[in-house]
Formats: structure tokens, C-alpha cells, sequence
């Protein structure tokens, strides 16, 4: 019971987590290319770190927080 309700907590983190990495990659690729001739040389970079905050960081972030909360509610 107590893993299961941990397990659950985590995997909903995991779910905001990414959810919310997925928006911030899209608006960061859609301002990007509406302002592409403002920064050209720096897209590319400044996307594929964006891609590895939002997909790795993010989602990371969101287990954690939601691991937290499922201790929380066993206590």
C-alpha cells in the first residue's frame, strides 16, 4: 500500500513534470521562429539546451516534488 501510493505520486510528478517541459519547448520553438532573425547563430544552441531542461530536468523535478508529496501523505 505505502509503495503503491508512493509509486503513483511519482509517476503523477513525472506526468506534470513532462507536460509542463512540453509546453516550454513549444513556445520556446514557436517564439524562436517568429524571432529567428533577431538571434540566428544562438537558435540551435539555445533550443538544444531548452530540449535538455524540458525533457530531463523538468520531468526530473516533477518525480522528485511528487515522491515529496506522496511522503507527505503517509505521514
Amino acid at each position: 500500500m505505502r509503495a503503491t501510493i508512493l509509486g503513483w505520486s511519482a509517476v503523477s510528478g513525472l506526468v506534470l513534470g513532462l507536460i509542463a517541459g512540453l509546453l516550454l519547448f513549444a513556445l520556446a520553438v514557436v517564439s524562436g521562429e517568429l524571432l529567428a532573425g533577431v538571434i540566428p547563430r544562438l537558435a540551435g544552441r539555445a533550443r538544444a539546451a531548452l530540449a535538455i531542461f524540458s525533457f530531463v530536468l523538468l520531468p526530473l523535478a516533477g518525480t522528485v516534488l511528487g515522491l515529496l508529496e506522496g511522503r507527505l501523505k503517509l505521514r
